[in-house]
């Protein structure tokens, strides 16, 4: 079948192919990269540059990672966002933010997927020249196929701080690409932040706004935090907590140990898991409850109670028994009626400020609107129709399990409300470990003589962030390789060999992908070769 398409000139042979005819499959197979992208998000104050020097040497001696590259968003910042004091953590933030407000949200992200297409074109003799690729100098056609050699390169992005640059990250390098969030105690990161002669009332108010500015373009860690891949957690601050963490993590994704979940990890996949039962249109919650011994005793999910027991599930097909859903979806059309308590009261506010004299009459839509967006309003929770996840988990092992509950951990995915944690307090719970924060959550304020989110607070409930191996990645990295783990005729264990990731891709479409976010980086003005 004719194509228009220009093809570039591929090799003729290759040892895997039986003499005079074309292998697909071992084509494909050649073009398998090793190569990796790693990202780091961590609030102001973290280690992060630890972190990635860490990072360079496990790969480059344990691993034989011939390149490890540091690409540092701020490096841009400085060069494009022509902020007044180049060392002035204030000014960085504010350069950055105009630069995301003159060429777009994920321009960062577009500068460093510049940079890591220029390295590896550079690595085969081509290169980036205004958006045209250029192999030995001549340029290649625009749709033409160029195999990509196999390279072991590392690109390590510090860091990411908007939702929109990870998701073109993500876009681009699909599997390949790892978000490593870091977190540390807020006393840790003042301290490093005191360092640099800050005053102690500018190191909390920056630390407030890096966690997110109330602005798209800005900066918002608390967005891209709960997205990880990879948790690491630093305590103590010091180099072989952090090693022995990293180590693990590339061991998993390079595949060269057998290395088992956590029990901390399996809970939380186990919670991630029961979240994708949850039919709630506001967001999914799922919750897995342990006793101290690490055995899982329950989970729980965030919807809508039945008559009798349990929650609202899919059982059968539709009218099936009789049975109807009566979840929000499926329930006056669809809507959420929390939602829709919200704007009533917000409506009952407005006319009762009208008849008050308050407010004029002709700007009730305005301040209808303005009521519906205030915190106060829009962080009403309790006129919500579900079980919060947390609140079904803890009646599953009250059924179930009954006192083997006392002295266990919760583990959720998003981190607590306050009504919920009343609950946990009562029911026994020694720890909560969690993803996603909930800025709504007064949990702390309305009991902070029964919970804290320090660890060091043994006489209290402890909440705290999950660290590990993502659930979203939890299958990728401890499933067992296509080849298996031992030899069949043998029986013995095979040799694993540091050669490819577990969640490698060829880079065909991924330089494609790479192209496309140049032309759009060519769009903004901005100049779409790095060097």
């Amino acid at each position: 079948m004719a194509t228009s398409a220009t093809i570039a000139k591929l090799p003729t042979t290759m040892p895997s192919e039986k003499k005079g005819k074309f292998i697909a499959k071992n084509r494909i197979d050649q073009a398998i990269t090793p190569e990796i992208v790693i990202a780091l998000c961590g609030p102001l104050g973290t280690p992060l540059h630890r972190v990635s020097e860490i990072l360079k040497d496990i790969l480059s001696c344990s691993h034989d990672y011939k390149r490890v590259d540091e690409v540092r968003l701020s490096d841009f910042i400085r060069q494009l966002g022509k902020p007044s004091d180049t060392k002035s953590i204030r000014d960085l933030i504010d350069a950055g933010n105009r630069l995301r407000q003159e060429h777009g949200n994920s321009v960062l992200a577009q500068l460093a997927i510049r940079q890591i297409a220029t390295v590896r074109e550079q690595a085969r003799g081509a290169r980036v020249d205004d958006g045209q690729l250029q192999l030995d100098g001549v340029p290649v056609p625009e749709q033409a196929v160029v195999p990509t050699p196999v390279v072991r390169h590392c690109h390590i992005i510090n860091s990411i701080k908007n939702i929109d640059e990870l998701q073109l990250l993500r876009a681009v390098y699909g599997r390949i690409f790892h978000l490593i969030s870091v977190y540390s105690p807020i006393d840790l990161r003042a301290q490093e932040l005191q360092k640099r002669l800050l005053n102690k009332k500018d190191v909390y108010d920056l630390i407030d706004r890096d966690s997110g500015e109330e602005i798209e373009n800005g900066q918002s860690v608390r967005d891209v935090f709960p997205q990880a891949d990879f948790f690491l957690r630093i305590n103590d601050g010091t180099d072989g907590q952090i090693r022995a963490n990293l180590t693990r993590y590339l061991d998993l994704l390079l595949g060269v140990k057998i290395i088992t979940p956590t029990v901390d990890e399996r809970a939380m996949y186990e919670a991630h898991s029961a979240a994708r039962n949850s039919a709630c249109l506001s967001r999914q919650v799922g919750a897995a409850i342990t006793d101290k011994l690490g055995e899982v005793l329950s989970v729980g999910w965030n919807d809508v109670p039945r008559a009798f027991g349990g929650l609202y599930e899919t059982f059968g097909r539709p009218g099936e028994n009789g049975y109807v859903d009566h979840r929000c979806w499926n329930k006056d059309g669809g809507k959420c009626f929390n939602d829709e308590e919200k704007s009533e009261i917000a409506g009952r506010l407005t006319r009762a400020l009208i008849r008050e004299g308050i407010v004029e009459a002709s700007k009730e839509e305005e301040v209808n609107s303005r009521l519906r967006g205030s915190s106060e309003v829009r962080g009403l929770i309790e006129f919500s129709r579900a079980v919060h996840a947390e609140m079904h988990a803890i009646l599953n092992a009250g059924h179930s399990s009954g006192a083997r509950i006392n002295g266990g951990k919760l583990y959720v995915t998003t981190y607590p409300c306050h009504s919920c944690a009343r609950h946990i307090i009562a029911a026994g719970i020694e720890e909560v470990r969690f993803i996603e924060p909930y800025r709504k959550s007064l949990a702390t304020r309305l009991h902070s003589d029964a919970i804290t989110e320090s660890e060091s607070e043994k006489n209290k409930v402890r909440i705290v962030p999950f660290d590990g191996v993502a659930p979203g990645r939890f299958l990728d990295l401890f499933s067992e390789g296509p080849s298996g783990r031992k030899d069949p005729r043998t029986g013995k264990m095979l040799k694993f060999q540091s050669i490819t990731p577990v969640t490698a891709v060829t880079l065909e479409a991924v330089t494609t992908l790479e192209a496309v976010a140049l032309r759009e980086l060519q769009l903004s003005g901005l100049p779409t070769s790095s060097s």
